[in-house]
């Protein structure tokens, strides 16, 4: 169950992931996450509506701190990730932001005394060197003797520290309410920030300037919030630290996207780091 569980949120966030590229060049990076999070709210709510008898609520109050804190994590990962994907390719952002599983994977040892093996203390080492093949740029570093970072990576780097820490926490709160009820509430408080942002900064929800990507951003919030259920319904039944690994591989499946849609050129150091991480995501879940 788990592992399928992950190999399904994996799918789910890369393919959100990728899409989510394409909307934020077009229409900013604060109301496509806005949008995305409202419909995949909206999706949530109608299975909330007709399964509202079969949830366990006694644990509620004492979560509602909990998830709080999950939704601002929340924010300044989706924030800083899609700000990335806005100036820089997708192969080089997502692999960097997907490394959240790492955090998740080393939180839990640190925790939960979840013991690591020594091919997931491997994987570990593999998955830092993918982010620094990715990240650095190696010609300044041989011709000015000077390390430069891509841009993009700082983002992705946020990214990476902001989901490892809140689906980390996320655990907590599954356990305790099961896999959907977590997961639907922090949404709403995702929501009420965003809200609240988008109404002291006086923007518009719909820019007149800009055309609405219905369709588009509806994909993108159905695939983002399946993610996150079938990623809490792996961890509500296995070990975190085997589906976070799995889910966060999400990288694979939007670095194929964008090089089939975007036609994304990736040159040997880039593909080696990916290659890294994304097999080092993999490993650290055996």
């Amino acid at each position: 169950m788990g592992i399928l569980a992950g190999l399904l949120s994996m799918v789910c966030w890369g393919t959100a992931i990728f899409l989510a590229a394409l909307a934020s060049r077009k229409f900013g990076n604060f109301l496509t996450l806005f949008w995305m999070q409202l419909f995949g709210f909206l999706v949530g709510a109608v299975f909330f509506i007709f399964n509202f008898k079969s949830f366990a609520y006694s644990s509620i109050t004492q979560s509602i701190p909990l998830l709080l804190i999950v939704a601002m994590l929340q924010v300044i990962a989706y924030l800083a990730f899609y700000k990335g994907l806005e100036k820089a390719q997708v192969s080089l952002v997502s692999p960097i932001g997907a490394a959240w599983g790492l955090v998740t994977a080393v939180l839990g040892v640190i925790f939960f005394k979840e013991i690591l093996t020594g091919s997931q203390i491997f994987s570990i080492g593999l998955i830092a060197a993918g982010i620094i093949l990715l990240s650095i740029n190696f010609n300044d570093l041989i011709k000015l003797k000077k390390i430069n970072l891509f841009i993009g990576v700082k983002e992705g780097l946020i990214a990476m520290m902001g989901w490892g820490v809140s689906l980390f926490l996320l655990v907590f709160a599954t356990k305790d309410l099961g896999w959907f009820l977590p997961a639907f509430i922090f949404r709403f408080f995702l929501l009420l920030l965003l809200t609240g942002f988008i109404f002291y900064t006086h923007q518009s929800f719909i820019p007149k300037s800009r055309k609405f990507p219905l369709k588009l951003l509806l994909l993108i919030g159905v695939f983002d919030i399946g993610g996150f259920f079938s990623y809490s319904l792996g961890i509500s039944a296995t070990s975190a630290s085997i589906v976070a690994p799995i889910g966060s591989a999400f990288a694979l499946v939007t670095v194929l996207l964008a090089r089939i849609f975007l036609k994304e050129n990736i040159d040997k150091n880039k593909i080696i780091g990916i290659l890294s991480i994304i097999g080092g995501l993999v490993l650290i879940s055996i």
